[in-house]
């Protein structure tokens, strides 16, 4: 036991290098960055359309449940189905669709890499 303590209190860093890994450098740092920064807007992506799909989904519940509720329900207010139809609506729904779309692009940029040349 003291022939180890002593060969590791000698200088000796061969057990210091084993352990740590080695830097990245070149083109697979740039790949770390890449697939990072790519995962990160992917997960944007989908945090927006899914906070504009809560939007529609709170939008259209609550006139249909104003509906349900004959005695809260006001005269001129809109149906379920009026609401979804609303141009509101529609344009969350429009964006929500492009959000899915570049969270679908960035996950499949992701997953199938291929070098840039």
């Amino acid at each position: 036991m003291t022939t180890t303590t002593a060969a590791a209190s000698s200088g000796s860093t061969d057990t210091a290098t084993a352990g740590k890994p080695e830097r990245l450098t070149g083109m697979a740092q740039v790949r770390e960055a890449e697939a990072y920064h790519t995962a990160s807007v992917m997960h944007d992506a989908i945090f927006e359309a899914d906070r504009l799909c809560s939007a529609i989904y709170r939008a259209v519940t609550d006139a249909y449940l104003t509906r349900v509720r004959e005695d809260q329900a006001e005269p001129e207010a809109r149906t379920a189905a009026e609401t979804a139809d609303s141009p509101e609506v529609r344009g969350q729904a429009a964006e929500a669709l492009r959000c899915l779309y570049a969270a679908q692009t960035y996950l499949q940029s992701l997953t199938s890499y291929e070098p840039p040349f």
